[in-house]
């Protein structure tokens, strides 16, 4: 059955990407991020990077027609929600040192338990469509890499940070983990789901990662310690951006241009193999 989008979830949308709005101004204004620690700027660009990215699959999910092509960024946001939610508290001392973050408390308490609802009220749990399409080996690359280093980060926040091309703290590379994860389980839906209005989002914001994370990097060479792990960054989102700007340049607009109903699935590499 067809379902539109409801408006109370576009309203959830547009609220939380006010939010993630402000927080990507760090990318363009550093010392004035939001954000409930302090952070050098290099960090505060890069969180800046972390939230412009997922602030535009919100946008593009916001304004789909069909309730089902919401559901990888229902499902990512929810799980990045419930993941900076548990870091949050455990790491409470650091987050209300200055004060308590309200706003940023309510935030992450809340969207755990309207994403949770959205998936069971409008039957978000598989796709509509099923199916493998030419992108999803760039999905599937993309969720194995960003999935090990977004676990990595979790787990061992101590060895991963003294890895880390620049200095982190293991709070921070806890805070990071959460969004690799979500955006690596946004990857893995994305592979099997065939509906172009569904995957379009995710292909945007993905390219967007690659392309900010490059910026917030390069403006800030100095911090980098010089040696593999700067070179692996550099190299491994280089390639990312790219990939993911050919993804977008060959996505097939005209099969999706207005993100409705009855959309046809993407082209399978072996359809496009035959013409």
């Amino acid at each position: 059955m067809v379902r539109t989008v409801p408006l109370w979830l576009r309203v959830f949308f547009v609220l939380n990407v006010l939010q993630d709005v402000a927080l990507a101004g760090g990318l363009v204004v550093p010392e004035s991020i939001p954000f409930p620690l302090t952070v050098t700027p290099l960090n505060a660009r890069f969180i800046g990077a972390l939230y412009l990215a997922s602030a535009i699959g919100i946008i593009l999910s916001a304004i789909v027609r069909n309730a089902i092509d919401t559901r990888i960024f229902v499902v990512g946001f929810g799980l990045v929600s419930l993941l900076v939610l548990i870091v949050t508290f455990l790491y409470w001392g650091d987050f209300t040192a200055r004060r308590v973050p309200v706003l940023w408390l309510v935030t992450y308490a809340v969207d755990p338990i309207v994403t949770t609802a959205t998936v069971v009220a409008l039957n978000l749990w598989r796709p509509s469509q099923p199916g493998r399409h030419r992108l999803s080996a760039l999905f599937l690359v993309q969720f194995v890499v960003l999935g090990i280093v977004g676990l990595a980060l979790l787990l061992a926040p101590d060895a991963l940070a003294a890895l880390w091309p620049w200095k982190i703290s293991p709070l921070l590379a806890r805070v990071y983990g959460c969004f690799f994860i979500a955006f690596a389980v946004g990857a893995w839906l994305a592979s099997g789901e065939s509906r172009p209005a569904a995957i379009l989002p995710v292909t945007a914001s993905s390219f967007a990662l690659m392309a900010f994370v490059i910026v917030a990097s390069a403006l800030h060479l100095a911090r980098f310690t010089p040696g593999l792990p700067t070179a692996i960054w550099f190299g491994a989102f280089g390639i990312g951006a790219i990939a993911f700007a050919v993804a977008l340049v060959t996505f097939p607009w005209r099969e999706s241009a207005k993100l409705g109903s009855g959309l046809p699935a993407l082209p399978s590499a072996a359809n496009g193999e035959a013409r």
